[in-house]
């Protein structure tokens, strides 16, 4: 006899999803730090590969990627969650790459008032942010290839996360030393390779 065919589980409505994503941009713009660094993360890697298919250069994609999250960045206050957070972004990326093809030039982009907008300061704290996640994706290219999964872990949680080496040895069951000596081995495999790493090493390494 057939067993019963186990009943799917619950899809989380879309609507709820979207609430999440307006939360999300409602954080950034109450000031929450932690929060636009979520959504690059979540997105950076797909924006970049959507870019570069469409520009071809590699630096060039990099460029036009970067100004699609400071657009986002910038832009939030007009999500209103009727499509999803990351279908926003896509379409923020697609109008980055229309314009630059149009215009010939990569200031003029977004939307109308883009010329305005752009001329505005850039959150400096958002630029930082923004560069330094570039850096970890080459760290972590650079470790990937050349350093045991255990230490890239290692690197991810203090330069990623800002986490302190006593967390994490506790929670890797490491010693202080342990985890010091790791990092320092994966700093002098990446000093050559990844000239821009003082981007993501001043601000943390003021922590013990």
């Amino acid at each position: 006899m057939q067993s019963p065919r186990r009943p799917d589980p619950p899809k989380k409505p879309i609507d709820a999803d979207h609430e999440l994503d307006r939360q999300l941009a409602q954080l950034v713009l109450a000031g929450d730090e932690s929060a636009f660094p979520k959504i690059y993360d979540a997105y950076y890697r797909r924006v970049f590969a959507f870019v570069r298919k469409r520009v071809g250069d590699m630096a060039e994609a990099e460029d036009l990627t970067q100004e699609t999250f400071v657009q986002v960045y910038r832009s939030l206050g007009s999500f209103q969650g009727r499509s999803s957070l990351r279908s926003w972004t896509f379409g923020i990326a697609h109008n980055v790459c229309l314009r630059f093809y149009r215009h010939c030039s990569r200031w003029m982009v977004g939307p109308k008032d883009a010329r305005e907008l752009w001329d505005a300061p850039v959150d400096s704290a958002i630029e930082r942010t923004v560069d330094a996640a570039r850096v970890l994706d080459k760290c972590d290219e650079v470790l990937s290839a050349n350093r045991r999964p255990a230490h890239l872990a290692i690197f991810q949680l203090r330069y990623g996360e800002s986490r302190k080496i006593k967390s994490i040895a506790s929670e890797l069951g490491k010693s202080h030393e342990a985890v010091k000596m790791s990092l320092r081995k994966s700093r002098e495999v990446l000093a050559d390779r990844v000239p821009e790493l003082s981007v993501v090493l001043e601000d943390v390494e003021r922590f013990a």
